[in-house]
């Protein structure tokens, strides 16, 4: 009876702390974004897909060993990975604190790792759907199906090119730690890019690929701040009427 009085209580003050904010925030502005990402995509496609399909092979050996030495930073499993060990460290570290103070800024942690994790969570859903739905050819197979062959729902690997899920789960984390460190948010794009491209330089996904990926990982994770912010979890409400990090709370 505690038990499912205490999840009672905990829905009813998420749904009030959802009431109370959901008018001051704005729309998630998907309209303008997915504009730019289908400009950007289309871009890449029909400029850089082709060329760099047919160097892909000819590019220095040294520069391949390296971007298969740090591309799996995208792995879902990794990233997923690290966040689990953020919240358990949490956890365990908050059950020895004592003071109100030092408890509440150990639960601020643990709901950046969740929100984190499940931006690339949810971020992952979406583009293996969509990858397996699409079935485009890997570059791979560039000699011999070109970059307009599609296979849907073939569920193998040489034919889920697009978008490119590793792009998607990078997109998706570098965004979301760029919203939360917003200081130092340039340099998370610029990793979450490089990183990116380490998947056209191995070759298995074409520039289009990365580009849909990284922009699908990060609207995610705009979004999902959003949707934390209407909670009043990690993000509050800007003058903007943005979401703004309360990085506040643990400093």
């Amino acid at each position: 009876m505690r038990e499912q009085s205490r999840r009672t209580s905990l829905w009813t003050k998420l749904g009030r702390r959802y009431e109370a904010r959901r008018t001051i925030h704005r729309r998630v502005p998907w309209r303008g974004f997915a504009l730019s990402a289908l400009n950007l995509v289309a871009i890449a496609f029909f400029v850089l897909d082709t060329p760099l399909g047919q160097a892909a092979k000819n590019l220095p050996p040294p520069l391949i060993s390296f971007a298969g030495n740090v591309t799996d930073i995208g792995k879902l499993a990794y990233i997923l990975a690290a966040m689990l060990t953020v919240m358990v460290t949490v956890f365990l570290i908050s059950r020895r604190l004592s003071g109100v103070r030092r408890r509440f800024r150990q639960a601020y942690l643990g709901q950046m790792a969740l929100y984190t994790a499940l931006s690339v969570l949810v971020a992952s859903i979406v583009v293996h759907i969509l990858k397996y739905a699409i079935g485009r050819s890997r570059p791979l197979l560039f000699d011999s199906d070109g970059v307009l062959s599609f296979h849907p729902f073939s569920f193998d690997f040489l034919h889920a090119s697009f978008p490119s899920g590793h792009s998607a789960h990078i997109g998706a984390l570098f965004m979301a730690l760029a919203l939360l460190f917003p200081r130092v948010r340039l340099v998370f794009i610029g990793l979450g890019l490089w990183l990116g491209a380490t998947r056209i330089i191995i070759g298995v996904h074409f520039p289009s690929d990365v580009v849909a990926g990284l922009a699908l990982g990060a609207w995610i994770a705009f979004a999902m701040s959003i949707l934390f912010a209407r909670f009043g979890l990690v993000f509050t409400v800007g003058k903007n009427g943005w979401p703004v990090p309360r990085l506040g709370r643990i400093i």
